[in-house]
């Protein structure tokens, strides 16, 4: 999720480079890794796309309040609640409180192999296993903030994946795997074929179609696992690819609504005043101004890195002293 992906793309240096700019990325997220295999960031998050990747990921809340979408299920986490996400399922996030912040701990695939599976997890709440969790995470993070060596820190990071692997799913949790997995499957193809023609007329029956169930089942499964229905999620996918193009172009405003599949200028006004809470007008001049406040700014963009330090090893000790 977000720093280490690596289907980022640089800035466009044309308006034609821009409109294709737009077009890259299906919902499926190719992070990158180094040689420790392991990516561990803080960022204050506003919005998360529903997207999926091969990287199994373990999330802390810092502060603030989420509403989680993993897999079929929509909860809200709040601070000091921790959520892992397994290898390649649906998920996404929007912040439901000011200043919601996150840990992210993503696992290489490269860790894992037949003998060692990526561990599975489906129900969080045990609070002796989640205790356990916490103090792996909480002596990874020490070893990356006073820079330990790395030796220490390899045996740390299966440490906590050991931990992560006590609490295994149950009998039942197994039974639903392969349904889970059809039914993701499914909306992955219509994810990634909104994500490709949001510039087209797009109706449900025809996403349907292209995942390959009927219309009420898709409906069904479409809202349940990444959280929107099918016309948000397409809005928001075509307001995303608007940002873009707002902050690293001066293509008219206009335009931009029929490249990104707005039926005019008002519809995207609409859009914009629904979800963002400002005009498209308001958003590029924040970018073309250097007097921005830190309060719009967190307002404009979907994250803000936070730096990896002890405030933050502080905080996570502060839960584990003060258990929910």
């Amino acid at each position: 999720m977000f720093p280490f992906s690596v289907t980022r793309q640089p800035k466009p240096q044309s308006h034609r480079q821009a409109q294709a700019a737009i077009h890259e990325g299906s919902g499926y997220e190719l992070i990158s890794f180094d040689a420790e295999k392991l990516n561990v960031f803080a960022a204050e998050v506003y919005y998360c796309e529903p997207h999926w990747h091969s990287a199994p990921e373990l999330i802390c809340i810092l502060s603030g309040e989420f509403s989680v979408t993993l897999g079929h299920a929509t909860s809200l986490a709040s601070a000091g609640s921790m959520l892992y996400i397994n290898p390649d399922e649906i998920h996404s996030l929007e912040a439901r409180a000011p200043n919601s912040q996150l840990l992210t701990i993503q696992f290489s695939p490269h860790l894992f192999d037949e003998t060692h599976p990526a561990p599975l997890m489906f129900n969080q709440g045990d609070r002796a296993a989640e205790q356990q969790i916490s103090n792996a995470v909480i002596a990874l993070l020490d070893n990356l903030v006073t820079a330990q060596p790395s030796f220490t820190r390899i045996a740390l990071i299966y440490h906590l994946l050991g931990s992560l692997a006590t609490t295994a799913p149950n009998q039942a949790d197994q039974q639903q795997v392969g349904v889970r997995k059809k039914d993701q499957q499914s909306v992955k193809y219509g994810i990634e074929f909104i994500n490709q023609h949001f510039d087209d007329e797009l109706n449900l029956a025809t996403i349907a179609e292209h995942a390959g169930v009927s219309y009420h089942h898709f409906s069904r499964i479409f809202k349940k696992i990444s959280g929107y229905n099918f016309k948000e999620y397409l809005t928001m996918i075509r307001i995303n690819k608007a940002k873009l193009l707002l902050k690293d172009t001066n293509i008219p405003i206009t335009d931009i609504s029929y490249t990104c599949g707005f039926s005019g200028h008002k519809q995207l006004i609409f859009a914009f005043n629904k979800y963002c809470r400002m005009t498209p007008t308001e958003f590029r001049k924040s970018y073309l101004t250097t007097l921005n406040s830190a309060a719009e700014l967190q307002i404009m963009t979907d994250f803000r890195c936070l730096p990896l330090d002890r405030q933050i090893v502080a905080r996570l000790q502060s839960f584990n002293a003060d258990p929910q």
